[in-house]
């Protein structure tokens, strides 16, 4: 209701050989006010992003896709990349979370843009949209018990989702911080297989899409975590104001060839990884 879509990823790998670590960004912006992130197949993710960014890529700044529109075209040609992959990766299989916002047009009367988020999982890779206000997931995390409470808990609890918003107050993006700070909380202590609790938190408005990580400093009972997105502020503005963080993000990369090259400087192999 606040006109922005929130998206909340972890930087988990686990390699072929089942061994995990933590190295990967998963969710990037891929055109005017969308961004998208992926599960499984890294290589074929990759593919993905790099494929919808050059499908979303126009030369007029003032442009603006229709995510209801690209929801429709997408999944003819997310099936084409999958199928171009061989057996080996696609057996990693590929979920994709598209998050988006919209001027609200239609309706003069509402102060907000529209939020969309959509769902795409292989092998057909057709649109499941998820309702304002509410979860979606993709990913191991979604068989995690932990985990699964916690999305359930936010669909389902009407006090949950107000105490929330309750973070937008003079804090745009607030309610996004809020959950990765609660989520981090969460998978801190339950510390499940597959999952880090190095997260980025992804807000999508009609201005722009902003990146950040959950970095923060702890001492004793008590954590320092920046809150909102800085949407408000100047661009240089918008990076975490924790100074000294004493949980910070890893070492990540942000392409496969980055991936690749990190992994091998550490006698590792990228082959049929997966997010």
């Amino acid at each position: 209701m606040f006109g922005y879509g929130i998206g909340i990823s972890d930087v988990r790998v686990t390699l072929a050989d089942g061994s995990e670590r933590d190295c990967l960004q998963k969710i990037y912006p891929v055109g005017r006010f969308l961004a998208m992130g992926f599960a499984g197949s890294v290589r074929i993710g990759f593919a993905m992003i790099d494929a919808i960014s050059g499908y979303l890529k126009t030369d007029d700044d003032t442009g603006i896709w229709d995510p209801t529109a690209v929801a429709n075209w997408w999944p003819t040609d997310a099936r084409d990349i999958f199928e171009s992959f061989p057996p080996q990766e696609r057996a990693g299989q590929c979920h994709l979370m598209m998050v988006s916002a919209f001027p609200n047009t239609e309706r003069k009367d509402a102060p907000w843009p529209r939020s969309f988020v959509h769902i795409f999982k292989s092998p057909e890779f057709e649109a499941i949209s998820i309702p304002v206000r509410k979860v979606g997931a993709i990913g191991c995390g979604t068989a995690v018990e932990p985990c699964q409470r916690f999305v359930e808990h936010l669909s389902t609890s009407f006090e949950r989702m107000t105490m929330m918003m309750q973070g937008e107050v003079n804090c745009p993006g607030g309610m996004a911080s809020r959950l990765g700070i609660d989520l981090t909380k969460v998978l801190q202590e339950s510390q499940p297989r597959g999952i880090s609790s190095h997260l980025h938190y992804c807000w999508v408005y009609c201005k722009k899409v902003i990146v950040r990580t959950n970095d923060h400093s702890a001492e004793g009972r008590w954590s320092a975590f920046p809150i909102g997105s800085g949407i408000n502020e100047p661009d240089a503005l918008t990076t975490p104001s924790i100074e000294r963080p004493t949980f910070a993000m890893p070492q990540i990369a942000s392409s496969w060839s980055q991936l690749e090259s990190l992994l091998t400087a550490t006698g590792a192999s990228a082959q049929c990884c997966v997010a």
